[in-house]
């Protein structure tokens, strides 16, 4: 699959609840399902390249093709496929007019608290993605991603007792359905299930147990017993990112959700994450995300409405 420059200027790339519609809340599941066509028609097939603050988005395309755009590159894609964007990555597409899909808009809070017990799924869907299936292998990896959807659409079209319930297991199901389809295409790109695959699942475990130490990539690489250069090699082949992106992430994640779900100070956060100090932590979390750690909370409580998790005593963690 080819890339080339997209390059969209950060300070140009507007914020969207949903593409076209500012401040716009979701339904109160937090879900909100529509085909593709319903709203790229409206803006000749074209999304152009904009980010959502809290928001996770699932395309499944049957039929059609395009481009998709994420932040700096650009990927040609064909049905049938699966494609994921996590909350702050800047992404746009380009559709055939004749596109078969359904997109998926979830709060990315919603999906960090269901993936909250499988840190290896979080991160496996820590990154945007772009599955594409060849038509002989589709029935084992697209076919119960869209009818997981299906299931999904049922779902939040009805009125069962449980609903919400059902809902989260639901989308659950998805994730994972999703995450093993990732990680499925990722072993191919290592050659199945080589030593590639294998060393970028230990090095996974290694960020799981040690990413709150300000370690370095080449201790990493020492403990698999590799050099940086073929732990980089091995990141990109299989987890689409470098070693550092990999690290990175898995410090954004954590960031996010002591942002969103804690009253912890941004500097008892950074102090928490390895962080020298707060003023570190927030220029690495700006320059990530494009939002001041305070300017991501304050977006976070606003669209999800939450209020800060209280401990034993009544008060909210954080809060003497």
């Amino acid at each position: 699959m080819g890339t080339r420059p997209a390059r969209p200027a950060m300070k140009s790339v507007p914020t969207y609840a949903l593409y076209g519609e500012h401040e716009q809340p979701l339904i109160p599941e937090n879900l909100h399902l529509e085909s593709i066509a319903e709203r790229s028609r409206l803006y000749d097939w074209e999304i152009r390249p904009h980010r959502h603050d809290v928001f996770v988005q699932l395309l499944c395309l049957a039929a059609g093709d395009g481009e998709a755009v994420f932040e700096d590159r650009r990927l040609p894609f064909a049905a049938p496929c699966v494609i994921f964007v996590p909350a702050l990555v800047v992404h746009g597409f380009r559709f055939s007019r004749d596109v078969d899909g359904v997109i998926l808009t979830v709060v990315q809070q919603q999906v960090d608290a269901l993936l909250q017990a499988t840190p290896s799924l979080a991160e496996r869907l820590a990154h945007p993605a772009c599955l594409q299936f060849p038509r002989e292998t589709d029935r084992l990896w697209f076919e119960p991603v869209r009818q997981q959807l299906g299931v999904l659409a049922q779902e939040l079209a009805g009125d069962a007792p449980w609903r919400l319930t059902a809902l989260a297991a639901s989308l659950t199901q998805l994730l994972v359905r999703v995450g093993r389809a990732a990680e499925h295409a990722a072993g191919q790109a290592a050659g199945g299930s080589g030593r590639g695959l294998q060393h970028a699942r230990r090095f996974r475990a290694l960020l799981e147990r040690h990413y709150r130490e300000e370690r370095r990539i080449p201790w990493y690489a020492e403990q698999l017993g590799l050099t940086p250069t073929q732990l980089n090699r091995i990141c990109r082949s299989v987890l689409g990112t470098s070693a550092l992106g990999a690290l990175h992430g898995r410090l954004l994640l954590q960031a996010r959700r002591d942002l969103a779900y804690t009253l912890l100070s941004i500097k008892e956060i950074a102090l928490s994450l390895g962080f020298a100090d707060a003023a570190y932590f927030t220029r690495f979390f700006t320059r990530a995300t494009g939002l001041a750690p305070t300017e991501f909370r304050a977006a976070a409580r606003r669209q999800w409405g939450a209020r800060a998790p209280e401990s034993a005593n009544g008060r909210p963690h954080g809060v003497e």
